[in-house]
């Protein structure tokens, strides 16, 4: 029995080997080794030994440690962040302001291996302890749905103490609770973190500052709106030789928020009276559109309409343009048919038109109607004023006297 054990030892021996150099073949081509990034959140621990000397401390870098991670698929493609755990102890700074940061493999650790990344450092600066007192003020962004508007934003508590690094704490300038109201159709409450911002409207990064209260409960109530009309009558007269182009005045219309009874009492708004006589030049003015509507104890639905209204109006002198029409064009009224009638001298009638720039420029001369009022004119030489009729706000210059001619037939 021993003989056959042992007869071809060395062959068993290489076949063994090469069994199980074919399995871990086998194994890696069916299993092989791969490699991926992760980025990990960092755990400050041992903080307060810094703060027990009224110091305080702002991380440079290393609140996160991205690391490259080894191990077989089908191990590696369920591992997450969350399998892993980083920490920073405080209590291991450095006087260069240096804290290793320690990494351990919390699931399958005798398979995992950690290539890159395991010796990373978080730097930190230490400076003087400071605290401040501010005021927290709202800010909503979005739109709420159609047919309401934003009415009262309160917060409580409405101010907090803060505390962090004092190059940190002399930059906050305000501080905010910032709700996202899009698409709410009643009142409701958000609950949201402090947003600092320093003068130049900045976001402040807080991620080593300490509040008094880290949770703001912001308070939002809606209302109902409505869009009315905005009446403002314009009473302008020019002077001599000009003409009023046009006079306009916006908003024609404006939206409006408050309560149901509110609304129900205001079917427009309207603006005093603006009268002005003899001008010669441009008029402009505005009215504080937002205090009259407040005044009616509404107020104006959108942040973004504008709070005055504008009035303009627009003077510009008179023109003279010169024109000829042909004596057949003219239409003769109160002819009598037992007569001819003929003009003496040039057949075409010169004429000067008198108005402004943009109603002669506009005005089509084929629609101009010329006429000569011949009623009761008997036989013989007569002088007969030229007339014009126009849709247009443009007249004659001057009068336009006619020779005319008149025989019986």
């Amino acid at each position: 029995m021993k003989k056959k054990l042992t007869d071809n030892l060395g062959m068993k021996i290489i076949s063994l080997l090469l069994a199980i150099v074919f399995w871990l073949v086998v194994v890696t081509m069916e299993d092989p080794e791969q490699t991926k990034p992760l980025e990990l959140p960092v755990t400050k621990i041992n903080e307060e030994l810094i703060r027990e000397n009224d110091k305080t401390y702002e991380v440079i870098e290393g609140n996160t440690v991205t690391i490259t991670v080894r191990a077989r698929q089908s191990i590696l493609k369920d591992l997450t962040a969350k399998d892993f755990e980083a920490v920073a102890d405080f209590a291991n700074l450095s006087f260069t302001g240096a804290v290793p940061i320690e990494i351990t493999v919390l699931r399958n650790a005798n398979q995992v291996t950690i290539e890159r990344g395991a010796n990373t450092m978080m730097r930190v600066s230490i400076e003087d302890l400071a605290t401040v007192d501010k005021m927290v003020s709202t800010k909503a962004e979005g739109t709420v749905i159609t047919g309401k508007a934003l009415g009262s934003i309160s917060v409580e508590p409405n101010m907090i103490r803060i505390e962090g690094a004092k190059t940190t704490i002399d930059r906050i300038s305000s501080v905010y609770a910032v709700v996202n109201v899009s698409g709410i159709s009643e009142d409701c409450s958000f609950v949201v973190e402090p947003v600092l911002y320093d003068s130049n409207g900045n976001k402040i990064d807080s991620t080593d500052i300490t509040f008094s209260e880290d949770s703001l409960k912001v308070n939002v109530s809606l209302l109902d709106t409505k869009t009315v009309p905005v009446r403002w009558n314009i009473d302008v007269s020019p002077a001599e030789g000009y003409g009023i182009e046009s006079s306009d005045y916006t908003p024609s219309e404006v939206d409006i928020a408050g309560s149901p009874e509110v609304l129900d009492a205001i079917d427009e708004i309207v603006l005093d009276d603006y009268s002005a006589e003899d001008i010669s030049e441009n008029q402009e003015a505005e009215v504080d559109l937002e205090s009259i509507v407040k005044g009616l104890g509404a107020a104006l639905a959108r942040p973004d309409t504008d709070k005055t209204a504008k009035l303009a109006v627009k003077v510009e002198p008179y023109n003279r343009v010169g024109g000829t029409v042909a004596f057949d064009s003219v239409e003769l009224t109160g002819k009598d048919d037992n007569y001819n009638y003929s003009i003496i001298g040039d057949t075409s009638i010169s004429y000067t038109l008198y108005g402004l720039d943009a109603d002669i420029e506009t005005a089509e001369r084929s629609k101009m109607k010329f006429s000569l009022d011949v009623t009761g004119l008997e036989p013989g030489t007569h002088t007969v004023n030229l007339q014009m009729t126009t849709s247009q706000e443009i007249s004659l210059a001057a009068e336009v006297p006619v020779k005319i001619k008149i025989d019986s037939k």
